[in-house]
């Protein structure tokens, strides 16, 4: 299982070489090329001060719930992402098995904690293992614990 895990990861990682490096393919066209002034630093969060917005607590159906930190996410948005759990106006509850952060200091950014408890379909510690896996195999997200988070 090790061997394929890695074997995984290896070709991931090859993958995302070729995507960030070009993988041989020529230059875009200017008209297309991203600019870092006006195209990625307006997606980047500057203040110092990043709180939960809002949350989604599906808890009680799937043992997660959502924190909505960025600052893309208003009221509405959060609401019609929350179909199927409770919205508040609050953070999630503590996660000992923590959960993943995505998109960390970006307007999208969002974290999806993991519950072991009072959940329709409780995570184990094991299974929390194999999805900080998957979350950290994306280079823009990280597998947190609520202790991380207070150390900012």
């Amino acid at each position: 299982m090790k061997k394929f895990l890695f074997g995984i990861r290896f070709i991931a990682f090859i993958l995302l070489g070729l995507i960030f490096m070009g993988g041989g393919c020529d230059e875009s066209p200017k008209d297309k090329q991203i600019n870092y002034e006006t195209d990625v630093k307006p997606l980047i969060e500057t203040t110092e001060s990043r709180k939960v917005r809002g949350s989604c607590n599906v808890i009680s159906a799937k043992s997660s719930c959502v924190d909505f930190v960025g600052s893309v996410f208003d009221e509405q948005k959060m609401k019609l992402s929350c179909a199927e759990g409770v919205y508040s106006k609050d953070s999630c509850p503590y996660s000992e098995l923590g959960g993943c952060q995505a998109g960390a200091n970006t307007v999208a950014e969002s974290i999806i904690w993991a519950y072991e408890k009072n959940g329709g379909e409780p995570i184990t510690a094991e299974e929390a293992v194999y999805m900080q896996m998957a979350c950290d195999a994306l280079p823009t997200n990280k597998w947190v614990k609520p202790m991380d988070l207070l150390k900012k």
